[in-house]
């Protein structure tokens, strides 16, 4: 009896996690990329392609695919603009970039795309990429990445349970300028702002923009959302130590996702630095949430008002019910062997 009731309270009080090992086979990366530096590169130590070019000038670049595996490889090379993720990073891995309205020269759409690239086995393969200056004079910098994204593997055998393909990709930087000095200076403007949703999670988006042919580095963003003529803040976040490519524009987050505000007028409040405070920002700006907007988001978010303040005390009352069951159960059968034993 005493050995059962100690069994029903450790069932009672524990957790248990029940799973299925089960095997799984990953590729692993047996390739490299090298870039080929030119004659008119900038920075002669750099590992990417830093140039120095003139209007209308033509060049091709060379890449090296270096396949150290043992079996023939094809790859996808593409070359992309530089944009600004989200989080505040440079992104060069986005094929269909958002273009912002303040790009004079799109170093993607100058620059030829080689799909397909086939290296054999412990080869290296040469792979061109045409570039096309355009006709006018290039203020600033443009800045763009080369990709080269390794394909899975057809056909490739399984083993007993799952076989995980990884993808792999490299990418090689190309900044592109006509001055060996950027003179440009970064300028930040602050284009919208509305409740949206990502990743069913609520926020107050404030979309910000460098309009300026120039990287942005170690950007600060405060920001906090208020009522509209209250001073208490109902969202407030703070980011640091992000970067915005040229000319680009990110969405810049308010809130932690769990938050819907209510249907009426508020002000967003923001303040930027970047370089350690050299440049400095200040925007204000209005912006409605009509209670269409607010129902359209309540329904989507995963952060439903039931899961975020309802406590299931009946759940909480059953299992502390049980507890304090066992527990006396089995002192009492505890009280019962001693004093049988006296």
């Amino acid at each position: 009896m005493l050995k059962k009731l100690s069994w029903m309270l450790g069932l009672a009080i524990s957790l248990t996690w029940l799973g299925a090992a089960t095997p799984a086979s990953a590729e692993k990366n047996y390739y490299s990329v090298q870039p080929e530096l030119p004659a008119n590169q900038i920075d002669k130590s750099a590992g990417y392609f830093d140039l120095k070019v003139k209007p209308n000038q033509e060049q091709t670049l060379y890449i090296k695919i270096n396949n150290n595996g043992k079996v023939e490889r094809t790859y996808d090379v593409n070359t992309n603009l530089a944009t600004t993720a989200d989080n505040g990073t440079l992104d060069y891995s986005n094929n269909d970039p958002k273009i912002d309205e303040s790009l004079a020269f799109n170093i993607g759409a100058a620059t030829t795309n080689t799909k397909k690239v086939v290296v054999a086995a412990k080869t290296t393969k040469r792979v061109p990429i045409k570039l096309k200056m355009p006709d006018h004079h290039l203020e600033g910098l443009a800045l763009g990445g080369i990709n080269v994204v390794q394909r899975p593997l057809a056909n490739r055998k399984k083993s007993s349970g799952i076989a995980i393909q990884n993808q792999f990709a490299y990418t090689i930087a190309i900044k592109l300028r006509e001055q060996n000095k950027i003179t440009v200076k970064p300028k930040m403007n602050l284009l919208k702002v509305g409740a949206e949703q990502v990743n069913y999670q609520n926020y107050v988006i404030a979309q910000l923009q460098n309009p300026r042919a120039v990287i942005m580095n170690e950007l600060k963003v405060t920001g906090y959302v208020t009522k509209k003529g209250s001073d208490k803040r109902l969202l407030q976040t703070t980011k640091k130590e992000m970067r915005m490519a040229p000319n680009s524009n990110f969405n810049f987050a308010l809130g932690d996702g769990t938050k819907t505000l209510e249907a009426g007028k508020y002000t967003v409040h923001l303040k930027a630095d970047s370089e350690k405070g050299k440049y400095k920002w200040n925007f204000t700006k209005d912006f409605t949430v009509s209670p269409a907007r607010v129902k359209a988001l309540s329904e989507s978010t995963i952060y439903k008002p039931d899961t975020i303040k309802t406590t299931n005390w009946w759940l909480i009352g059953s299992l502390v019910a049980v507890i304090v069951a066992l527990t006396s159960a089995l002192a009492w059968v505890i009280y019962q062997k001693r004093r049988s034993a006296n």
